[in-house]
């Protein structure tokens, strides 16, 4: 049965009975500005929420069936005959698996269907309660893409919901076949007569709730880009950030394009250009200056290239930057933790610079030398009076292998407080960066060092810490395997100094968080025939690492005591915040 029931007004509405309507109706919305009208409903009560918002928005057909199993097929043969995507909305329980002989269907002859299984909460799963099954990946490897989406709350960007829509939409795209949404809805699930303001909720979302197009749009390669016109940078302060890219030649473009149109350049330590001399080297520290950041958000747009940003402190500033914001990246996966991406360009830098070739001129100089000024003032005045007492620290140690560190050369840099102190201080080597920040744990570091110094002829050095090499010391074994040289640095802080940053309860942190071991590492390496140096000082450590590059295998530990780091952030952010430039 085919309906058509009175429609609400065009206008997003901002007054609801319960979030949940709300949710539904951000995610009807979106699915409709895609260019998707057709929706298939099943009667149930946990979908009510979507049901109520197909069946009041004016641009929505909507298709009833009782029958999920005839509903699935009803829809794919819609979308068999109009080429587009179509939506199916069911309840929990069996009324989800009754739709898996059209999801196989489907995903056989690649037709685009949408499942939007309303589902129980969590609590209700595995308790007895009724109408309650395990849904989640429910039509296994069929669906291209799947997404267990939350039980609604105002904790949770609405941002989450839009962009979690097009990333489902961007894949059926590129892989024409069924995608699913399981959302778990709490009660109240139908709407009273008082309603709750959700403006405020909604503000992250003012352009979109006037523009009338999707949260986020996908541009690929095809040239010219379609969006070309619609984000022009000609006259605008363009900020270029720079995230994981491990190609250099890419990077190196990307590093020539922000310099030829004096855009300033934040580029990550796994970008392979992070000791490009135009680089912001210091912006993590400098991102808790006022004047700094206040001269930064004079940008108009964030253009970003690759993924896996290290600094937290430039991931906010993202989130809460007020221009355009734009990711060219040639994979299809999502790179958005923040939520607020609205235009992806899906191909390589070097593709998206050239579309973008007679569409710029470089802008006048004042604001990216002041940006550099400031960057300058930290170098002299702030970092290098640090540096000159020869202390023996985590920090001074990267600093100095940002000098030794052999050109062209792997270095393998671990996960936790190496990979965050070489994204702060590191500012001029050209090593090539290794990095597992995909998941970034500290399992397997040395294994995986290992896999590319067997892989390589030339120098490898593995920065970790000293939890990550206990957690992997039986990769100890794996060494007999290299030809070296292969150095190992490792930062002895005894226990997960990490935590100092973090605001652990005092009372807490050393027995379930630091877990120092008051070991050092001299007897491992007796057992598996590894040059050991524990320096002293500053002048000892250079000369070991530089003697270490011509041994085979090497292992330097530096022992630190396990606060002396947070001490000494502490102490150069204090200074870098109240700077006046």
């Amino acid at each position: 049965m085919t309906t058509t029931l009175y429609k609400e007004p065009a206008s997003f509405a901002d007054q609801y009975s319960n979030i949940n309507l709300l949710w539904a109706s951000l995610f009807i919305e979106e699915l409709v500005r895609n260019g998707i009208s057709d929706f298939c409903i099943a009667p149930g009560s946990r979908s009510t929420p979507l049901t109520l918002a197909a069946a009041g928005h004016k641009e929505v057909n909507t298709h009833v069936h009782f029958d999920e199993r005839g509903l699935g097929f009803f829809a794919l043969g819609l979308s068999q005959f109009s080429r587009k995507p179509v939506v199916i909305i069911t309840t929990s329980g069996t009324a989800v698996a009754n739709l898996y002989p059209a999801v196989i269907e489907a995903k056989q002859s690649a037709i685009p269907l949408i499942v939007l299984s309303a589902d129980r909460p969590p609590e209700l799963l595995d308790c007895g309660a009724n109408q309650a099954i395990d849904q989640c990946r429910i039509f296994s490897h069929y669906p291209v893409f799947f997404a267990q989406i939350p039980s609604a709350t105002t904790q949770i960007k609405p941002n989450y919901l839009l962009t979690t829509i097009n990333q489902g939409l961007q894949q059926q795209k590129q892989t024409p076949a069924p995608i699913h949404f399981n959302i778990a809805f709490s009660e109240p699930l139908y709407p009273h007569t008082a309603t709750l303001n959700y403006q405020s909720y909604l503000h992250p979302l003012q352009e979109w709730l006037t523009d009338k197009q999707p949260f986020s749009r996908y541009f690929h390669n095809e040239a010219p880009f379609p969006a070309a016109t619609e984000t022009t940078l000609r006259d605008k302060k363009v900020v270029i950030i720079v995230g994981r890219v491990s190609d250099l030649k890419q990077a190196i473009a990307i590093a020539e394009f922000a310099a030829l149109n004096n855009y300033p350049l934040l580029a990550d330590q796994q970008s392979t250009i992070a000791g490009n001399a135009n680089n912001l080297h210091y912006y993590d520290l400098l991102l808790v200056n006022d004047k700094f950041t206040e001269t930064l958000q004079q940008a108009d747009i964030i253009v970003q290239f690759g993924d896996h940003l290290i600094s937290k402190r430039l991931n906010q500033f993202i989130d809460e930057f007020a221009g355009d914001y734009l990711l060219v990246d040639s994979s299809n996966a999502r790179i958005d933790p923040t939520h607020r991406l609205r235009k992806r360009f899906v191909c390589s830098a070097a593709q998206w610079i050239k579309s973008q070739q007679d569409k710029t001129v470089a802008i006048d100089k004042h604001w990216l030398q002041a940006l550099q000024k400031q960057n300058f003032y930290i170098t002299e005045q702030i970092i290098s009076p640090f540096l000159n007492n020869n202390l023996l620290s985590e920090i001074s140690v990267i600093c100095a292998l940002d000098k030794l560190l052999p050109a062209n050369n792997p270095v393998f840099i671990g996960n936790s407080m190496p990979i965050r102190l070489s994204d702060m201080f590191f500012r001029e080597n050209t090593a090539l960066p290794f990095s597992n920040r995909g998941a970034s744990g500290i399992d397997g570091l040395l294994a995986t060092a290992s896999g590319i110094a067997k892989s390589c002829a030339a120098v490898t050095t593995l920065l970790i810490g000293d939890t990550s090499f206990l957690y992997d010391l039986n990769s100890l074994a794996l060494l007999k395997q290299l030809n070296g040289p292969f150095v190992i640095i490792v930062f002895n802080n005894d226990g997960g100094a990490i935590f100092n940053l973090l605001p652990v309860p005092a009372q807490q942190k050393q027995d379930y968080y630091q877990l120092p071991h008051g070991l050092t590492f001299a007897d491992s390496c007796r057992q598996f025939s590894i040059d050991y140096y524990q320096p002293a000082d500053l002048t000892q450590f250079t000369a070991d690492y530089q003697r270490s590059l011509h041994n085979r295998l090497s292992l330097i530990e530096i022992c630190v005591k396990n606060d002396q780091t947070y001490n000494h952030l502490e102490d150069i952010k204090g200074q870098v915040k109240h700077a006046t430039f």
